[in-house]
């Protein structure tokens, strides 16, 4: 009836019964003290059937998956029958256990033995889906030890190589559970700037090995000659570079520049050239060259902006593409490795969908609609510069490298009286966006749904 900061009031939805209760808030805390109360219902009570949640049901059974971990869903159904009355569906409590034993911290070693299954599940929604499981023999024992797991999904690989951008970001994600373990990801940018999840890969340590491991299968799931026609951006760290340089030689590597700009705020604390930096590295002209002498002995080639091949068609200088990733899949990470992998592969078909149904909005426009917000965002430069409306390049470097007419081109293109639409790469059009997600991608079962047989 009320329901107020001071005071709440409430009254029996039966007009006939004279059940109420009215509590005021107590000056003296944030607590509420009833001032009136009539407990007794004058109305005949409705009897409702009780219909447990799988959380109730993992809260209220908690002790038993704590005393007997490997206890049957069987068992579980006729205590909750024997003591309630009720008859709850199979996956019910199959989602119950699933949430008890994640909260009781014993759902990992389930999650490593669950990965041939996970194999099976994958490749039964597509086979063209890779999953490679790899495991060594325990020095002490004979039986099987997990080593690392590479996943890529067919339907974001052929994406990628097809209808994105050549760039491809990689970075090793640290893996806070009680194994430690790695997460290698790699992804890419679609033509409206969207983060498309590419592959990963679950290593024990993020090392040479792994990074060589990880890169192979990507090429061979992109099915690229030694990384032809590949950008790949990483930070340098624990032997990515090294396994670019030795293993995809066709492959150009990129560096994150935030490596670059700790190392010489490291080296030159006091030295008032930091904000500089960020100036220097994405401009698109070569002077950044020579803006310090320590930056000129580092390989500029791999982290100025000016120095990206023409053909990748984007100004990323950092890894913001993996990181904006990590905040997606962030808490999937908690995850055993199972569930951490059936989360992404069903988030990375969500996205596939959303995006292919949201492309059907913009289907009168030429380009995608981040690229018209940048196209208005550039402004006019008073300074001359030289145009080729044929190759669509400029003398400031910009339009060739990003795919869109900078503001110099913008003020050209206005002048002769045309659609900047028209000069963007086609890699940026709604055209090519509706091919990147028009097939779809198959969704990934939930758990209890899986067809047990691995």
């Amino acid at each position: 009836m009320e329901n107020r900061s001071h005071i709440v009031s409430c009254e029996c939805s039966d007009l006939s019964c004279d059940w109420q209760v009215t509590a005021i808030r107590d000056v003296r805390g944030k607590g509420f003290v009833i001032t009136q109360f009539s407990p007794k219902h004058n109305c005949p009570r409705l009897d409702h059937a009780f219909h447990p949640a799988s959380k109730w049901i993992s809260a209220m059974f908690l002790h038993r998956w704590k005393e007997q971990p490997s206890i049957s869903t069987t068992e579980v159904r006729n205590e909750i029958e024997s003591m309630y009355g009720i008859k709850c569906p199979e996956w019910k409590v199959f989602c119950a256990a699933n949430r008890a034993k994640q909260i009781l911290g014993l759902d990992y070693d389930d999650g490593y033995a669950m990965l041939h299954q996970f194999k099976e599940e994958m490749e039964r929604i597509d086979r063209d889906n890779i999953v490679l499981v790899e495991t060594e023999t325990h020095e002490s024992r004979e039986e099987e030890r997990f080593k690392r797991v590479f996943v890529c999904c067919a339907r974001t690989s052929y994406a990628f190589k097809v209808h994105c951008r050549g760039i491809l970001a990689v970075d090793g994600w640290e893996i806070n559970n009680p194994c430690n373990s790695v997460m290698l990801v790699a992804a890419g940018l679609d033509g409206n700037n969207g983060i498309l999840p590419v592959a990963f890969c679950e290593v024990q340590v993020e090392d040479l090995d792994s990074w060589v491991y990880f890169l192979k299968n990507i090429n061979s799931a992109l099915r690229l000659e030694n990384g032809k026609g590949l950008c790949i951006l990483g930070d340098g760290d624990n032997g990515v570079e090294y396994a670019v340089e030795e293993f995809l030689p066709r492959a150009v590597y990129r560096q994150c520049c935030h490596r670059i700009f700790n190392e010489m705020v490291r080296r030159f604390p006091t030295a008032p050239v930091q904000h500089l930096f960020w100036s220097a590295c994405r401009t698109t002209s070569a002077t950044s060259q020579e803006c310090h002498d320590w930056l000129k002995n580092s390989n500029w080639e791999r982290w100025a902006l000016f120095c990206m091949p023409h053909w990748v068609k984007c100004t990323c200088v950092t890894l913001t593409i993996t990181e904006k990733l990590r905040t997606s899949f962030d808490h999937y990470l908690e995850m055993s490795i199972t569930r951490r992998f059936t989360a992404i592969a069903r988030s990375t078909a969500e996205i596939f969908e959303r995006r292919r149904m949201v492309v059907w909005k913009w289907y009168r426009e030429k380009v995608t609609p981040t690229v018209q917000d940048i196209i208005h965002d550039r402004c006019s430069d008073g300074r001359r510069f030289i145009l080729n409306m044929d190759a669509m390049s400029c003398s400031c470097g910009l339009w060739q490298i990003s795919g869109i007419p900078c503001a110099h081109a913008c003020r050209g293109i206005k002048y002769m009286r045309r659609k900047i639409e028209d000069y963007v790469d086609s890699m940026m059009s709604v055209q090519n966006y509706m091919s990147t997600y028009a097939p779809g991608m198959m969704q990934l079962p939930q758990e209890y749904a899986w067809k047990w047989d691995a």
